[in-house]
């Protein structure tokens, strides 16, 4: 059968970096979709196949490429993303169309791409989501809202597959050091401490890995922003006017 294959979206730089580090230091064969050539001195991977995943002839380039290559998919790590950092009145149609198309649209279509070889396998799809999907911030609403719809799409494809042996693994991920916000689309300065210190890459990368060796069908990064959601339920008004103090909306 041969070595297990994960194909990661957005592998050249931050968790989907650790992410391929991760999954090739456990014999995985890691194929990494993106725009830019990694760089091997800091990413391990096998094969990169240059892709856009915005579009379909990309999409389905890169299926045909791993098919033809290895017949098989194990792994399917849908981590490309996007930020933004504006009020709702401040974002154009454009950006409002950009973020949903990577963040959200791109997720689906990719999946279904891959998703004979992944039911080959019986394997599992890995999603990267964002306790931004939980909760509301102010001045990332459109953020919040594709994740809102991507924690949608993993919790309703798992009742739709999981009696094929296949596996849907939601990441909710919290404030990670990957220089994020220096690549989001912004018209506002990202607050100083919008959630706390940041964590490490490789340490999101070693709890993916266990959560997937687990066969876990959510895990919140770190711990304790399971609590999170919580805050904006219990105390709505507190929790808002700490958003606009911190945006410097009042």
């Amino acid at each position: 059968m041969g070595k297990k294959v994960a194909v990661i979206t957005g592998a050249s730089s931050g968790l989907g970096a650790a992410l391929a580090n991760k999954f090739y230091d456990n014999n995985f064969t890691v194929v990494a979709l993106c725009r830019s050539e990694p760089n091997h001195e800091e990413i391990n991977y096998d094969l990169w196949i240059k892709t856009d995943i915005t579009k379909a002839d990309n999409r389905e380039n890169a299926a045909k490429i791993v098919t033809e290559k290895f017949g098989r998919c194990d792994v399917l790590i849908n981590n490309a993303g996007l930020g933004e950092y504006a009020t709702w009145l401040e974002t154009s149609e454009d950006e409002l169309k950009q973020l949903f198309e990577l963040n959200y649209f791109a997720v689906i279509e990719v999946t279904k791409v891959f998703y004979s070889l992944i039911e080959k396998t019986q394997g599992t799809i890995i999603n990267t989501s964002s306790i931004a999907g939980k909760l509301h911030v102010t001045c990332m609403g459109n953020y919040c809202a594709s994740k809102y719809a991507l924690n949608a799409f993993s919790d309703s494809l798992r009742a739709e597959v999981e009696q094929k042996g296949v596996k849907v693994l939601n990441i909710i991920t919290g404030r990670v050091n990957t220089g994020f916000s220096s690549r989001a689309l912004a018209k506002r300065s990202v607050p100083s401490s919008p959630g706390g210190s940041s964590t490490n890459p490789a340490d999101f990368a070693n709890c993916v890995f266990k959560a997937y060796l687990k066969r876990k069908r959510e895990i919140y990064y770190p711990a304790w922003y399971r609590i999170a959601p919580l805050v904006p339920k219990l105390f709505p008004k507190y929790y808002n006017r700490k958003n606009r103090q911190k945006w410097q909306l009042d």
